[in-house]
């Protein structure tokens, strides 16, 4: 029993708070990547709704829809009123981030 005590306080016990420690680097690791992912998910969602309103003031339909509107005449009247509705409105990008921002690693050339 003495030896088997001796030998977990001497090689077991520095193995694991070894591992204890390399883990602890691990876990901050993860957290930057959940805030990389979240940050990823909030920019995602930004550009989500810029496209869904420019869909909207745009009056953008489906391609199928785009198809079959070109086949059929239309009255110039609807016409008008459908490029009048769209108001010039100025583009500004979105501000994106870069990954090399948060891999700078993959500046490196490949091996």
């Amino acid at each position: 029993i003495r030896s088997d005590s001796s030998q977990v306080v001497n090689e077991s016990i520095p193995q694991i708070y070894t591992k204890a420690t390399e883990m602890r680097q691990i876990y901050r690791k993860i957290d930057k990547l959940e805030a990389f992912v979240k940050m990823i998910g909030n920019s995602v969602a930004g550009l989500e709704e810029r496209v869904i309103k420019a869909e909207t003031d745009l009056g953008a339909f489906p391609s199928t829809f785009k198809k079959i509107l070109h086949t059929i005449s239309m009255p110039s009247f609807l016409n008008k009123s459908s490029s009048s509705r769209q108001q010039q409105t100025l583009y500004e990008p979105p501000v994106l981030f870069k990954t090399e921002d948060y891999f700078p690693c993959l500046n490196e050339a490949p091996y």
